[in-house]
């Protein structure tokens, strides 16, 4: 993963990614969420939280993307308005898009403790993040792992980098889970890859993270090389 220095804007083929650990001490405030800058939807779904850890990770990263999209966009970060109509649903909880500039794409993750941020004007971009010991359950290779990975892993990948991969990439198709994991191979780390047919190929990278967690992030229809830059 390539460093970089700077606020530059992304770039054909490249995407920003920002990873930032989450605090639990205290419960934030009640007036936390619109201070951040979050809208009426980001602060409905924060306080329906029931534990501190969840609402800490969920307040850091919208206001982290919030922040940095405002940066992109040279508009305040509460001024930015997103559009996540699910596509099965029609309710407000799919992929954020960007209204503003919907030529910059995005994908947020979280896990207790840490969150994941990257956007891209190459494409659509996918990113996860996982608690390594969260995938290390028995019956975990029937729900994640293709046939042909079962039995002997997933080209010696832990479990949970296996599926950061699989979930990065089918996020970045916008497919997310409705795509069951076990129809395709782990993606090897900066090769194109097709995972769904007729869909366009995703080109995965692994993230630099603390050892107790895995993350990836992906892009679609990255035919070159992907540079990643983390922040």
């Amino acid at each position: 993963m390539d460093g970089a220095e700077g606020r530059t804007s992304p770039t054909a083929a490249t995407v920003d990614v920002w990873v930032r650990e989450t605090t639990t001490h205290g419960f934030p405030g009640t007036s936390a969420p619109a201070d951040a800058g979050l809208d009426e939807h980001e602060r409905e779904r924060w306080v329906r939280f029931a534990d501190r850890r969840d609402a800490a990770a969920y307040l850091a990263l919208h206001a982290l993307a919030r922040r940095e999209v405002g940066r992109l966009v040279g508009r305040p970060p509460e001024s930015l308005r997103f559009d996540r109509t699910c596509p099965d649903c029609a309710r407000q909880h799919g992929v954020p898009r960007l209204l503003d500039d919907p030529g910059i794409h995005l994908s947020l993750s979280r896990t207790r403790g840490l969150v994941a941020l990257a956007l891209s004007r190459s494409g659509p971009v996918g990113v996860d993040i996982e608690v390594v010991h969260a995938v290390q359950f028995r019956g975990y290779a029937d729900v994640a792992l293709h046939a042909d990975e079962r039995g002997h892993g997933s080209s010696g990948l832990t479990d949970a980098a296996a599926w950061v991969r699989k979930e990065a990439a089918l996020k970045a198709l916008g497919v997310g889970l409705r795509v069951d994991p076990t129809t395709f191979v782990t993606p090897v780390s900066g090769v194109p890859t097709d995972v769904v047919p007729g869909m366009p190929s995703v080109t995965v990278v692994d993230l630099d993270v603390p050892r107790a967690y895995a993350a990836a992030v992906a892009l679609e229809s990255a035919g070159g090389a992907l540079t990643v830059r983390a922040h």
